[in-house]
C-alpha cells in the first residue's frame, strides 16, 4: 500500500463494534475470508455474529471518519474513487430507478401524486425520476459534494442529514433506499426513523447488496476469475453492514415492518435490450439462484409500515 489516498484512508478515525445488531448480548468473531475479500488493512476488519450470521466492519471508520469518506476526492470522483466510474454507473441506473418508481405507484394503490422520500439520494437521480413522473419526491443525502453535484446535474436540491430531525412531523407515502443502508453505522436505528415518518399502510423500498453469499462471485471464486476487490479502497471501507435476505428480513421486523416481497433477483438490472451477452448470461445464473436458493446479489424487499411498528425517539438517530 503506497497510494497517497490509501493512507489517508487509514488515517480516518475509527470506532469498534463489538456487538451484533440484531441479536442483543452477543458478540461478533473475526472473519479472515470477508478481510481478505475486502483487501482490508490495519486497522480495519470485518467480524460475524455466531448466532444469526449477520456481518459487519470492525473496526470501521467512526461517524466523523464516514463524512471524510464521502467525498469528491474518495469516493465520488478521486483515485479510490468506488466505484472509479461513478458517473457512468448512475446513467445505467436511470431506467432502473424509473421501473421502480413505476412499482411503487402500483403498489400504493392511490390516486394522484405519491409523497416519496428517496433516504440517502446520492447525485439526485431517483429523485429526478420521481420529480419527472409527477410526484411529490424529496431526498436527503450525508455528502456535501454529491448534493452539488445534484444541483449541478439533476437540477434538485437534496437535503442534507441535519434535517433528518427536523422532518420528524413529515408523513410519505413511500421511503426509498438504494444501497443506503449497509452504508450507515446504525442501520436499525435509521429503519425504524423511516418507520416513524411513513403514513399508515406507507410502502419502504430497500435494496441492500448480498456481498458475500450470492452464487455469481462463488462462481467466480471457484473459477479464480475474481469474486473479490482488487485492491485496497473506498470500496472496501463504504459497506458497515453485510446482510443476506434472513438478516435483512429480521432488521426490518424489528423496526415495525411487515414484508410484503423479498427478492435477491430483479430483471430490471440486467435488460436484454439493447442486446447484452453478458446480461444475458448474469440473468439466467442470476435468477435461477434467486428461485433456488435466494442466491442472488441483491436483497430487494418491499415492505409495509407495520400498524403498532415501534418508532424511535428523538436522539435515536444520529446523523450518519
Amino acid at each position: 500500500m503506497n497510494s497517497s489516498w490509501q493512507s489517508r484512508l487509514c488515517e480516518l478515525p475509527v470506532e469498534a463494534v463489538g456487538d451484533c445488531l440484531l441479536c442483543e448480548g452477543v458478540q461478533g468473531t473475526p472473519d479472515p475470508q470477508w478481510r481478505e475479500y475486502l483487501n482490508l488493512v490495519p486497522p480495519f476488519d470485518v467480524v460475524r455474529c455466531p448466532a444469526c450470521s449477520l456481518r459487519w466492519l470492525s473496526p470501521r471508520p467512526s461517524a466523523e471518519g464516514y463524512v471524510s469518506l464521502y467525498t469528491d476526492a474518495m469516493y465520488f470522483g478521486g483515485g479510490g474513487a468506488s466505484p472509479a466510474d461513478y458517473e457512468s454507473s448512475t446513467k445505467a441506473r436511470i431506467d432502473y430507478m424509473r421501473a421502480r418508481i413505476a412499482r411503487l405507484e402500483r403498489m400504493a394503490n392511490k390516486e394522484g401524486p405519491l409523497s416519496i422520500l428517496d433516504y440517502g439520494a446520492a447525485t439526485g437521480d431517483f429523485v429526478r425520476a420521481g420529480l419527472d413522473a409527477g410526484h411529490d419526491c424529496i431526498g436527503i443525502e450525508l455528502s456535501v459534494d454529491a448534493r452539488a453535484i445534484a444541483e449541478q446535474k439533476n437540477g434538485v436540491t437534496l437535503l442534507s442529514i441535519d434535517c433528518v430531525e427536523e422532518m420528524s412531523d413529515a408523513r410519505f407515502d413511500a421511503i426509498h433506499m438504494n444501497h443506503v443502508l449497509e452504508h450507515m453505522p446504525d442501520p436499525l436505528a435509521h429503519a425504524r426513523w423511516c418507520a416513524r415518518v411513513l403514513k399508515p399502510g406507507g410502502l419502504f423500498v430497500l435494496e441492500v447488496p448480498q456481498q458475500f453469499d450470492n452464487d455469481l462471485d462463488r462462481f467466480r471464486r471457484g473459477l479464480r476469475v475474481g469474486g473479490r476487490l482488487p485492491r485496497f479502497d473506498a470500496y472496501s471501507l463504504h459497506h458497515t453492514y453485510f446482510f443476506t435476505p434472513s438478516t435483512a428480513a429480521t432488521l426490518l421486523a424489528k423496526a415495525g415492518f411487515s414484508v410484503l416481497n423479498l427478492s435477491t433477483f430483479n430483471s430490471d438490472k440486467t435488460p436484454l435490450w439493447p442486446f447484452s451477452p453478458k446480461n444475458y448470461v448474469l440473468r439466467l445464473l442470476l435468477s435461477m439462484a434467486d428461485r433456488l436458493h435466494a442466491g442472488g446479489n441483491i436483497i430487494e424487499v418491499f415492505a409495509q409500515r407495520a400498524p403498532a411498528s415501534r418508532h424511535c425517539v428523538p436522539g435515536e438517530i444520529n446523523a450518519s
